[in-house]
């Protein structure tokens, strides 16, 4: 007993040893034996991304759990994505995980979780789903079992299909239907020939058509028994419920697959007839404020959808959708909405999609004595939808806004009257051919006023009206109002059906006169905060500001001829402004636009798109004669950029050049800039006196009075990069002295300057004469000192450096050549001589040596130390250099002289 008892136990320990180890050996091999099956039987690239294995998890079946499970398209849909699971779970027998591959491997539970499938037919009629491969032996017989030609068998007893996602699109008749965050669950039994599928689906669809959506995220379910009969491949509804968003419905008939089609035979309708049903229609955003509505009359919607189904043909149906003589209240509003007619019909009579058409015969309500109706006929709704609509009625805001809850803070005002109708078919609207277009009739709005979170003032539209007797819809009057702005328009709306139906860019081209825009006035009132401006003189009106400011719409395709007497914009006012204006793809795009500010003029071209996540612009500047203190106040950027124009009194002209970015204000961020500038300068004056940088120069430059030089017609090139300021070498002129001037700055004004003053002779004044009189009167007219002073600090707190060493050795060079000119004639060696008792003190030029020294008269020559005289010897000094130094540093140290005093010394 003990040896069975022990035999038993090691057969055991064995069989659990195997169980355990077998998914870690044969895991790989099984993946691969279900890949090659897959491959077989497919025109197609299977991938998993892992593979595991567990014979414990769904004992006594085995269970494969597959990570990124994909199937990749073949041609004529090359590399495209068929099926992607991220996570795909296989109950399979154990058993079937010996069967060789001839033999079939049976799926008893499927588990799909976060799925995408997309599946599209191309403009030539391609199926991506049609990858089955087409064997001799199928076409041999194609009875054959599904489980000999696929080489699976599915025995299916549950399947979940979870957080998933489905797309199909016809590419030749722009047919997409989408569903999306899809869970659907099946409990059965495939095995059988009969059976009872218990199934739950839930899921949001999306459908379009011509670039028209018609479903836009309705949520549907079906929680539905479905009586199958695998053997004749029948399928018939029995009990269940279905939901479109709130709306029940209720379904019968029968689905059959037959070999060459799909028979189908299904018709619904609603439970109940309430008018509360049409409401339930609705998508949740739009059902808000519901509770406490009463409502009478009936909304029902019933359906027959009966025939076969195949690559040409679609079943009949007869859909239609009906209420007669309904009402609605809302519980806190005074107003009814009464005499509601919907009279709507989808239909097709033959099973060929093109004689699908939609009749809406009627469909009108009451407000009051307000009363809007309409009706359109929608014909060949696959291929060049033809359109023939009509409306009419009036429409008093106030009524609307007493029958209908408006989101808060919303108020409307005034009155709508409407008698239109059109003719058109989609192609002429997608290839704007309006002259295709049959519209007649008018629409207007008069006293219309809205408050709301679009605009932070209210808008008042005294009139509007379009007129719709041509082609091209003319808008002939719209005046309106916003805070200080006031606008007056006219022009042409091209494409306004295709604007409302197609999703099209709205496109036209209008004048626009104004009194006064002022900017301020578009902002939204979502968010406002008191920010700080670019420019501390803002206007009133201006003082509001926002996160999402402006934005340039996305929808306008406009050209616009402009003028304003006024526009006030970041604290600046703009007088007389014109010009022509582009609006497309979220860009303004500026041409010939002008205006006068600064008591001068700017030419602006150029452009500004809101399109990105930072607005940039782009734009050419053109300045004349604009006054340069009132420049300085006005223009944040000649504050940052040219802070050292605030000393300047007179006028500037500029050519700017610039691009950046620009925050939500629309303001420019200085940082940002790169450009170039050229700027001429048209005045005489100069006002150094409260200015750090020219008081601190003017101390620095004795002989100099910077209040009085002349920088009239100064020119200068300026370049914006990398938040600094590179400026160009420029010449001017002080008095007489030369001046060049080059360098840079950064927007937090450190300075980086080089200044060079080319100083005439005559500027060394008294102290100066005993030595330049030794020199001839020509000498001394081209006797000039190259002072450079370089600037650094900030423009608050500057540094001045004067490089007088530079300049004594300039001066002395000069002297020295000027000496040697003289003696040209008399030879080398003369020269060589003269230059050297002019350096060792002997002055073959009247004394000039103690004159150029200082000393006043000639000293004895032999108080010189001799050079043998070791304990008392001197170096000789250069008295050229010395006088020259003295003469420099005296030059430049002297105190600056009184008014009074300088008439005198002359």
């Amino acid at each position: 007993m003990k040896k069975i008892v022990k035999i038993f136990g090691i057969t055991l320990l064995v069989v659990i040893i195997v169980v355990v180890a077998a998914p870690f050996f044969f895991k790989d091999q099984i993946a691969q034996i279900i890949k090659d099956k897959f491959n077989a039987s497919m025109e197609a690239q299977i991938g998993f991304a892992e593979v595991d294995l567990s014979l414990f998890r769904s004992f006594p079946d085995a269970q494969l759990h597959i990570n990124g499970f994909s199937i990749i398209n073949k041609a004529p849909f090359a590399g495209d994505t068929l099926f992607y699971g991220k996570e795909v779970k296989l109950d399979l027998p154990i058993g079937d995980l010996f069967n060789d591959a001839s033999e079939p491997i049976h799926i008893n539970e499927l588990i799909v979780h976060q799925a995408v499938a997309r599946f599209t037919v191309d403009k030539n009629g391609n199926s991506s789903w049609d990858i089955a491969k087409d064997t001799a032996s199928a076409k041999a017989n194609d009875s054959q079992d599904t489980e000999q030609d696929t080489g699976f068998s599915f025995d299916l007893k549950h399947y979940e299909i979870t957080d998933s996602e489905l797309t199909y699109e016809d590419k030749a008749t722009q047919n997409k239907l989408a569903l999306t965050h899809i869970n659907h669950s099946g409990n059965g039994d495939f095995s059988l020939g009969k059976s009872t599928l218990d199934t739950y689906t839930e899921a949001l669809v999306f459908y379009g058509l011509d670039g028209i959506e018609y479903l836009s995220g309705q949520h549907v379910i079906l929680d539905a028994a479905i009586l199958m009969d695998l053997d004749n491949q029948n399928y018939t509804f029995q009990e269940n419920k279905a939901f479109v968003n709130d709306l029940e419905l209720k379904m019968n008939g029968f689905v059959q697959l037959e070999e060459s089609h799909v028979m189908v035979d299904v018709s619904f309708d609603t439970p109940s007839s309430d008018f509360k049903n049409f409401f339930a229609v609705l998508p949740e955003t739009y059902r808000n404020n519901l509770d406490g509505i009463t409502t009478t009359g009936d909304f029902t919607v019933n359906g027959i959808i009966k025939g076969e189904v195949d690559d040409t043909r679609i079943p009949k149906m007869d859909i239609k959708i009906s209420s007669k003589n309904a009402s609605f209240k809302y519980p806190d509003l005074p107003k009814t909405v009464t005499n509601i007619t919907i009279d709507a019909q989808l239909k097709n009579d033959t099973g060929t999609i093109d004689d699908t058409y939609l009749n809406v015969a009627q469909t009108s309500f009451n407000i009051g004595s307000d009363r809007i109706s309409g009706n359109a006929m929608i014909k060949n709704l696959t291929t060049n939808m033809n359109v023939d609509l009509n409306a009419e009625g009036n429409l008093d805001f106030q009524n609307l806004a007493q029958a209908f809850p408006l989101p808060e803070g919303m108020n409307l005002d005034g009155k709508l009257a409407l008698d239109m109708a059109a003719k058109f078919d989609m192609e002429s609207i997608e290839k704007e051919q309006y002259e295709r277009i049959n519209t007649r009739g008018s629409a207007s709005l008069t006293n219309f006023r809205y408050e709301g979170d679009a605009l932070i003032k209210p808008l008042v539209i005294k009139k509007a009206s379009i007129d719709m007797t041509i082609s091209r819809i003319q808008l002939k009057d719209f005046e309106a109002q916003t805070g200080n702005t006031d606008l007056n328009a006219k022009g042409t709306i091209n494409n306004l059906i295709g604007f409302l139906l197609q999703d099209q860019d709205l496109k036209g081209t209008f004048t626009l006169k104004s009194n006064t825009i002022d900017i301020a006035d578009f902002m939204t009132a979502v968010e406002v905060a008191p920010a700080k401006k670019a420019n501390q003189t803002t206007q009133t009106s201006t003082s509001a500001t926002t996160e999402d400011a402006i934005k340039i719409p996305a929808f306008l395709d406009a050209n616009l001829d402009f003028q304003a007497n006024r526009v006030l914009y970041d604290g600046l006012e703009l007088k007389n402004v014109s010009g022509v204006a582009l609006i497309r793809d979220e860009t303004l795009t500026l041409n010939n636009t002008t205006t006068d500010i600064f008591d001068g003029n700017i030419a602006v071209n150029g452009s500004v798109s809101t399109k990105g996540a930072t607005p940039v612009f782009n734009m050419a500047l053109d300045m004349k004669n604009l006054d340069i203190a009132k420049s300085f106040e006005g223009f944040d950027m000649f504050k940052s950029f040219v802070p050292i124009i605030s000393v300047l009194q007179g006028k500037i002209n500029t050519d700017i050049a610039l691009t950046g970015s620009l925050d939500k204000q629309l303001s420019p961020i200085l940082s940002t800039l790169a450009g170039d500038a050229i700027a001429q300068l048209l005045t005489r004056e100069v006002n150094a006196t409260n200015n750090p940088l020219l008081a601190k120069l003017d101390q620095k430059l004795s002989f100099i009075d910077l209040n009085k030089f002349d920088v009239s017609d100064i020119t200068t090139k300026l370049n914006f990069k990398d938040g600094a300021v590179q400026v160009a070498p420029f010449d001017f002129n002080i008095k007489g002295i030369k001046a060049t001037a080059s360098g840079k700055h950064s927007l937090t004004n450190e300075m980086d300057y080089t200044l060079s003053l080319n100083v005439p002779a005559k500027y060394f004044g008294k102290e100066g004469a005993s030595l330049l009189s030794q020199l001839e009167e020509k000498d001394v007219d081209s006797l000039s000192v190259a002072v450079p002073v370089k600037f650094s600090g900030s423009f608050l707190s500057p540094k001045i450096d004067l490089n007088l060493d530079l300049a004594v050795k300039n001066l002395t060079n000069q002297i020295i050549e000027i000496q040697k000119a003289k003696l040209k004639d008399k030879g080398e060696e003369a020269v060589n001589s003269a230059i050297g008792d002019f350096m060792n003190g002997k002055n073959p030029l009247n004394g000039i040596k103690d004159v150029i020294g200082g000393y006043g008269t000639p000293k004895d020559s032999t108080s010189v130390t001799k050079p043998g005289d070791a304990t008392n010897t001197v170096k000789p000094k250069d008295p050229v250099k010395e006088a020259a130094g003295n003469l420099i540093k005296d030059l430049f140290g002297r105190k600056k002289k009184k008014v009074a005093d300088t008439t005198k010394t002359k």
